[in-house]
C-alpha cells in the first residue's frame, strides 16, 4: 500500500467545499491516512467509527443481510459515511450534505482507494 498515494487521494477529495473530513482507518480503529489523520481528535474519533461500523455490521449479519455502507446523520444535518474496504479497512467521509451525486463520488473514492491499497 502506498500511504502517500492514499493520503493524496483523501486530501484531494477533502478539498470539496462540502467535505468536512476524510480518514482511512483499520477495522480496529487506528487512523492510517486522511486529511484529518494528524488531528488529535481523530485519535478518539477513529475507534468510535470502528466500533459503530462493526456493531451495525453484526446487526446486519444477524438479520441475514450484508452491510454495504453505514451513514450517520448528525444533528446539524451533516453525515458521516462509513465504507468497508477489503476486510481490513474503513473509509469514513464527513460531508455537510448528502445526495445521490455525493454518494456516487464516495463510491468512486472508495473504489480508487481500494485499487491503491
Amino acid at each position: 500500500m502506498s500511504l502517500e498515494a492514499v493520503n493524496s487521494l483523501l486530501e484531494e477529495y477533502a478539498k470539496k467545499p462540502y467535505v468536512e473530513g476524510t480518514v482511512l482507518l483499520s477495522k480496529v480503529g487506528v487512523p492510517i491516512a486522511g486529511n484529518i489523520s494528524s488531528d488529535p481528535e481523530v485519535q478518539s474519533y477513529a475507534p468510535l467509527v470502528s466500533v459503530t461500523y462493526e456493531g451495525a455490521h453484526e446487526l446486519a449479519d444477524n438479520a441475514g443481510h450484508h452491510l454495504g455502507q453505514l451513514t450517520v446523520e448528525l444533528s446539524n444535518g451533516s453525515r458521516i459515511v462509513i465504507r468497508s474496504i477489503r476486510e481490513s479497512f474503513l473509509l469514513a467521509v464527513q460531508v455537510q450534505k448528502y445526495d445521490d451525486q455525493i454518494g456516487k463520488e464516495i463510491d468512486s473514492l472508495s473504489n480508487t482507494v481500494l485499487e491503491v491499497i
